[in-house]
């Protein structure tokens, strides 16, 4: 490859990683407005529908009014504010998922080594961003590496062309359409390229040509010299903070990158295990849907902001609410003593979540059972009753899951009233395909049978429970006239009545029970 075609290409991958580092600058979107720009594009592509309408909208449109929508467009898009989002991130597009840092971020620092070079800190966005690597093939290329570049140019190839279909079908202006079909067709061309591809060569020096006549100056370059050891391999002992169960997790990192996790041997919470909530923790971190930056609503759509603009803005309405009128209610952080403080030297009433929660009942049971949450004695039950619950899966704490495998493993009766045929549901003796959101009448048939036939402890109830002649009384009708029977339940939960009585027999009759 002569010195004149690698300088041509390495201008237009600087124009691409210009186009996709950030929102647009108005000295680019005029560029892009140039006659001689709008005309040699239009002659390249004679037969792209995106391009004319690409073309049309630069031409339409002043290049002011342009950028304020193209402002919000770019919020949606790389910035998740909108409902069909683009990710510019390799591992995306490679593995087929929307987890981003995964293994081709690591061959891509590995390259980055390879040309002592580190991308600049300046740039927020992750290493494997597409801006990034365009601007690996342009080092490669400035520098003579015309082998390193043909190989990590067809490397692109391999997600850089579904980028661009992405990009094409989420835009909602022809502008970043337009931008997709013209970085897609300008990959096919430099990577075909030999000194005898004379129609590809053509192609590259047209484009270059028009981006020299349009003045492009590229932008500082996102890589600097010297190269960034890679960081130790090594297991961090931690917790997992999906619940409050918090069971001990053990983090597993890669170059400052979490990768993967697993229970913490020893820990009494989780007994080396986790769920598959904590489990799929490096996904929750590293998804591509995360929020990357402050975002300010304007009539109605996003646009991105910076940290001094967004919080003044905070700032600034916070001191417009008369004095009284604001309160506070915050959830579970580890950063509450800050809120705390805040909102106290504003004379804020402030709330916690644990009034919309479980407090009172942990209260309660944390004075009377020593326990914040009681669970079912599954060491040593031998029936046990679930509605809806599906400890296996979405129990609170690997601990108590754990006592029920076990549970399981030496015969407990296990009966699980779910619509759904859930893991726990699968596992059962009985699995009651209960129509949704009808528990209290199955529960409150079986309650008939019990006390009608006086199957319960009537000493412990008597000593021990308050209201229990009111319940008497609603279950079996005396109150408004209507018996709450298993025939009754039967129209109401889809379980017939037969099903409701042996369950309710078969549990009031077992020595060591819980529900």
């Amino acid at each position: 490859m002569n010195t004149q075609l690698r300088n041509n290409i390495s201008l237009i991958y600087k124009f691409y990683a210009d186009i996709f580092r950030d929102e647009l600058s108005l000295n680019t979107l005029q560029l892009l407005q140039a006659p001689r720009f709008l005309e040699d594009i239009s002659r390249l592509h004679p037969e792209s529908d995106t391009c004319a309408e690409f073309i049309g909208a630069l031409r339409q449109n002043d290049p002011e009014d342009l950028l304020r929508e193209l402002r919000f467009e770019y919020a949606d898009l790389f910035l998740n504010a909108g409902p069909n989002p683009v990710f510019p991130y390799e591992s995306v597009h490679v593995s087929g998922t929307t987890t981003v840092q995964q293994a081709p971020l690591f061959a891509l620092r590995d390259t980055l080594r390879s040309l002592d070079v580190h991308v600049a800190p300046e740039f927020m966005d992750l290493d494997e961003h597409i801006s990034v690597e365009l601007e690996v093939c342009a080092f490669m290329l400035d520098h003579n590496m015309p082998d390193t570049y043909q190989e990590f140019s067809h490397s692109l190839q391999k997600w850089v062309p579904a980028f661009c279909d992405q990009l094409a079908q989420s835009g909602q202006t022809p502008f970043y359409k337009g931008l997709a079909h013209l970085l897609k067709t300008f990959l096919q061309h430099s990577t075909q390229l030999s000194e005898q591809a004379g129609q590809a060569d053509a192609y590259i020096q047209e484009i270059a040509d028009t981006l020299r006549s349009a003045e492009f100056t590229p932008a500082p370059s996102l890589l600097q010299s010297g190269a960034i050891p890679a960081g130790l391999e090594k297991e961090i002992p931690t917790h997992c903070y999906t619940c409050g169960a918090l069971c001990g997790m053990t983090a597993k990192v890669k170059d400052g990158v979490m990768v993967k996790v697993a229970g913490l041997k020893g820990d009494p919470k989780g007994q080396g295990r986790l769920c598959p909530k904590g489990a799929a923790a490096p996904k929750h971190v590293n998804s591509a849907y995360r929020l990357k930056t402050p975002l300010i609503r304007e009539n109605g759509r996003f646009r991105k902001a910076g940290w001094d603009e967004a919080l003044d803005l905070v700032a600034s309405r916070m001191a417009d609410i008369p004095q009284g009128r604001l309160a506070y209610f915050r959830g579970n952080d580890f950063a509450n003593f800050v809120h705390e403080t805040f909102f106290e030297h504003l004379g804020c009433p402030k709330g916690t979540h644990r009034t919309m929660c479980d407090n009172a009942n942990r209260m309660a049971t944390e004075h009377c059972l020593n326990d914040k949450r009681p669970w079912i004695n599954y060491d040593e039950a031998d029936y046990v009753i679930m509605f809806g619950n599906n400890d296996l899966i979405t129990s609170y704490g690997q601990r108590k899951s754990a006592s029920l495998k076990k549970a399981l493993d030496r015969g407990v009766r296990l009966v699980v009233f779910d619509p759904r045929k859930s893991e726990t549901a699968a596992k059962a003796t009985d699995w009651i395909s209960i129509r949704p959101g009808t528990d209290g009448a199955a529960a409150m048939a079986m309650a008939y049978v019990i006390i009608s036939e006086n199957l319960y402890n009537e000493e412990f109830v008597r000593e021990w429970t308050h209201g229990f002649e009111e319940f008497k009384a609603r279950v079996l009708g005396e109150e408004d006239g209507t018996a709450r029977t298993p025939k009754w339940a039967e129209e109401i939960c889809d379980v017939p009545a037969a099903t409701l009585e042996r369950i309710a027999r078969e549990f009031a009759t077992a020595e060591a029970k819980g529900v």
